[in-house]
């Protein structure tokens, strides 16, 4: 448990320092300058999504997953964020045959990454669909969650 909570907070620190070129920039985005600042920093997001993943709201799950689980040619679906938490290739073919009418691909990513990382926060999720360029998946965040 120990050596897994080290190798987690490692991911996580990992994810903090990571190139900034994957974020947004000001000039491509119609965020405002403060909520951009806000939104790229992963700090900020862990402060103004603290929560952990556990306590996401159902509404809120179901409509990220319908956002989330249709494959998108370019990437920036449930396939890309699964590989930004860490998931191997054969584990994301697996969830591409998941029946999506039965099975949401993304709600199970997010359920295996909470049984792996149960410190794992609605702002961790936040800040990976930032770094897939998923702004309407955050936005849609911020909405139920008021900030």
């Amino acid at each position: 448990p120990n050596a897994e909570g080290a190798q987690m907070e490692q991911l996580h620190q990992a994810r903090i320092a990571d190139d900034e070129d994957d974020l947004p920039d000001k000039e491509s985005s119609d965020v405002g300058d403060d909520e951009l600042d806000d939104l790229c920093d992963p700090s900020k997001l862990n402060t103004l999504l603290p929560m952990p993943l556990s306590t996401l709201q159902h509404h809120a799950l179901r409509e990220l997953c319908l956002m989330m689980d249709p494959v998108v040619m370019l990437g920036s679906d449930f396939t890309t964020f699964a590989g930004q938490v860490g998931f191997c290739t054969a584990y994301i073919r697996y969830l591409k045959e998941l029946n999506i009418k039965k099975n949401s691909p993304f709600e199970e990513v997010l359920s295996v990454w909470q049984d792996s990382a149960p410190d794992a926060t609605i702002g961790d999720m936040a800040y990976l669909l930032m770094k897939i360029k998923r702004y309407d998946a955050v936005h849609k965040l911020r909405e139920y969650y008021a900030v």
